[in-house]
């Protein structure tokens, strides 16, 4: 059965620029926005969560984002709010004029936020033609953001708000960063004041929702309906031979030694057919593959790191301190004993948001925990794993289940007009009943399917829109909004 999704949101639009006057608010800083409320973990913030609180569950974090309003987007090229070096964390969700964010985390009647930033306002820099007039149009993100975060605790019933000074806000800032004392101060401290009264309590500002609730701005509570269009997802599995190094030496030995002309092909077959697919590539691998992905504009995910499948999550205390001072050491390698998958993935790149296991294997050490701390957003593994048919928010991570793979033409003794057949009455079979389907091809049986891939295409253009997983996982995120 087919569900409705609806996301749900907040707007002040440009009719309240008079209230927000009337209340203290400065008249530059305005600008209609939504707001949206997400049941998940905002860039960094279960990780922060535990650095800062201890012991923390993932159902107590949420993250707030705030979309400027159509009628000033429309002012910027449209490219912009995608830009990947400017937006640095992509937390547009596929969406334009993404603002800014907060990550919050709810500990009993008190609601704390993590970190506050606009990677839109405070990477301008890098796009020096438009600086200016992005400063002016969006300079009061914070005090927008802020009102969102007073409201949302308003609505759930919070006592207390608490953002953190800016002298906390550094400490738990990577140090890795060049960042201004004065910008800090500006985020965490003087524009704070400006809006509400707080009071300093152990590195926080308290703020007391009733005392405050007069300077608040309630928006109004709107809803919207994302098309629910019938998706086919297209993924590879991008391995080579180190997926049967163990167990099929011939079949390894001759996958690495053509995967590069295999990935070529595939790219310019999905090229000619104007179709977008999603590459889940090891990260030993990914360095030299990614820029030629990329390019053709494909969806990026992590396959594990070397296609081995992590069974011992029992690390103690001082281990686990031991690796994430490493982690953070200038010069870390992923060929650091005892790092897991995860951490391995995270030092080749930090903002790719999907992973999938290898062989659909979800161990402990792939729990929806460690897959929030070491920041990702979506889990892609077998229907039968995930135990669903069609992509969700689960425990604050989005769960996608691939419904079959090539495996069969390999292991299954299957010749491919039998596997093809099968393969497009079940992606038939999950559109009419689901509306969705996502499949997995590897490269290491490319030469399994590859003579036959442009036919296959085509007939299953027909059977509904392809979309990467990215796509699919920000319509889930959007959709689960609050």
């Amino acid at each position: 059965m087919r569900v409705m999704r609806i996301s749900q949101f907040r707007e002040i639009g440009e009719d309240r620029l008079e209230e927000f006057y009337s209340k203290g608010y400065q008249k530059r800083y305005f600008f209609p926005h939504r707001i949206y409320y997400l049941p998940k973990c905002g860039p960094d913030g279960f990780k922060l969560a535990k650095r800062m609180f201890g012991p923390c569950q993932l159902e107590q974090l949420w993250q707030i984002i705030i979309y400027a309003g159509q009628s000033i987007t429309v002012e910027f090229p449209q490219e912009l709010f995608f830009d990947e070096d400017l937006i640095w964390h992509q937390q547009h969700f596929g969406k334009a004029g993404q603002v800014a964010t907060a990550n919050l985390i709810a500990r009993g009647r008190s609601l704390y936020t993590m970190c506050h930033h606009s990677d839109l306002v405070q990477r301008m820099s890098r796009r020096r033609e438009y600086k200016t007039r992005i400063q002016k149009r969006f300079k009061g993100w914070n005090h927008m953001l802020l009102n969102g975060i007073l409201n949302f605790a308003r609505e759930n019933n919070f006592d207390r708000v608490f953002t953190p000074t800016s002298e906390l806000a550094l400490q738990n800032t990577d140090r890795a960063r060049n960042v201004g004392r004065a910008l800090f101060d500006r985020t965490y401290d003087s524009y704070l004041h400006q809006l509400f009264k707080a009071s300093r309590q152990d590195g926080w500002w308290a703020i007391d929702v009733k005392e405050n609730q007069g300077r608040v701005i309630t928006p109004a509570s709107k809803s919207e309906e994302i098309p629910n269009e019938e998706t086919i997802c297209l993924c590879h599995d991008i391995e080579r031979g180190y997926g049967h190094t163990d167990v099929d030496s011939a079949l390894a030995k001759s996958a690495h030694e053509t995967s590069g002309r295999h990935l070529d092909e595939m790219l310019a077959i999905e090229g000619e057919a104007g179709v977008k697919a999603t590459y889940n590539v090891l990260g030993l691998i990914l360095p030299e593959v990614r820029k030629q992905i990329e390019s053709n504009g494909h969806c990026l995910a992590f396959h594990s790191y070397d296609h081995q499948v992590e069974r011992d999550e029992t690390l103690s205390n001082r281990l686990i301190k031991f690796l994430n001072l490493r982690l953070r050491r200038k010069g870390a390698s992923p060929h650091d004993a005892g790092l897991g998958q995860l951490d391995k993935c995270r030092l080749i790149d930090y903002r790719i948001k999907g992973y999938r296991p290898p062989q659909s294997k979800i161990t402990p050490a792939l729990s929806d925990q460690k897959l929030a701390f070491h920041n990702f957003e979506w889990f892609a593994s077998s229907a039968y794993s995930l135990r669903m048919k069609s992509p969700a928010m689960r425990n604050r991570i989005v769960k996608v289940p691939i419904l079959f793979d090539d495996f069969k033409l390999y292991g299954g003794n299957m010749k491919y007009a039998d596997w093809e057949e099968k393969a497009i009455k079940m992606i038939a079979g999950s559109i009419k009943t689901s509306g969705f389907v996502a499949f997995s091809l590897h490269d290491c049986y490319a030469h399994l399917w590859l003579p036959h891939y442009r036919g296959f295409l085509e007939k299953i253009r027909g059977l509904g829109r392809l979309k990467t997983l990215d796509e699919v996982a920000g319509e889930v995120i959007l959709g689960s909004a609050k």
